[in-house]
């Protein structure tokens, strides 16, 4: 037991102590807002991803209506935080597929809509107050290093299945839920960095996670008006641009979830 929760470093109460870390930065983050609105609100979608992937480490010992409450709470902020960002990562993304494709300016579509205001601080403070208060409440210090390590591992299992789901079709639905497991991975892997061979899923989980959200967001960009229409030459760009990231994301996830699943967590389990 103590050589696990040295070599873990993620007891109950090591992982109370990142919670309530990054709901505090969080709160940095909003009152950065006035200034530099984009940068803000993707760090605080950032730590909203980073606190639900935490949370599923402490799964066996927190209650379901619980789970729900943080999740709506985190939603909250990160819905708050969505329109424009989601604005300036289409249009990023327009353009560079304007220069890897040789397209001419006159052809680049321009997005419908007007710009959001920015989030109201006081709306995600109320938020980030109630997901404090939430953490506070949780009773997860008896959580043992095991425990820690049977979650890791159940994710890791999770986004191994998808990403063999993935490997057979392109639904959109089973890439989305892959991304978001391999994002789990990710994040609490950088909090179980001691673990061996972490280095490299790090390294290898963001590149995953990158490719997919790029995927994600090209899939989304198919259902915007100037790209939907039938003889858009923008949906054999997009097509093309996507069948290349297949390619390249099915191979690193191979490469991520190499070993098996029962493998991976006997491997990790025999640390304790």
């Amino acid at each position: 037991m103590k050589r696990s929760r040295e070599l873990t470093g993620l007891s109950g109460r090591r992982l109370k102590h990142l919670l309530h870390h990054l709901c505090e930065r969080a709160q940095e983050d909003v009152t950065r807002l006035a200034v530099h609105e984009e940068v803000a609100t993707h760090q605080l979608r950032v730590r909203m991803k980073k606190i639900l992937s935490l949370l599923r480490l402490a799964h066996p010992v927190i209650e379901p209506q619980t789970m729900q409450a943080f999740r709506l709470h985190i939603r909250a902020v990160k819905c708050a935080c969505a329109g424009n960002r989601d604005r300036a990562v289409q249009s990023r993304l327009i353009d560079k597929l304007v220069r890897r494709f040789h397209l001419s300016p006159k052809h680049r579509p321009r997005m419908a809509g007007e710009p959001h205001d920015a989030p109201s601080s006081s709306h995600l403070c109320h938020q980030l107050h109630a997901l404090g208060l939430l953490i506070d409440s949780l009773r997860i210090e008896a959580l043992t290093a095991e425990q820690v390590l049977e979650q890791h591992a159940r994710c890791y299992r999770r986004g191994r299945r998808l990403m063999k789901q993935a490997a057979e079709n392109t639904d959109n639905e089973v890439l989305h839920r892959w991304r978001h497991r391999v994002k789990d991975l990710y994040f609490q892997t950088l909090a179980l960095r001691q673990l061996p061979g972490a280095s490299r899923r790090i390294k290898r989980a963001k590149r995953l996670g990158h490719l997919l959200g790029r995927d994600q967001d090209l899939a989304n960009l198919t259902h915007e008006p100037a790209f939907s229409m039938r003889r858009s030459p923008w949906r054999q760009v997009i097509g093309e641009h996507r069948e290349e990231l297949r390619s390249r994301y099915l191979a690193l996830g191979h490469k991520l979830y190499a070993p098996h699943g029962s493998r991976f967590g006997e491997g990790i389990l025999s640390q304790a």
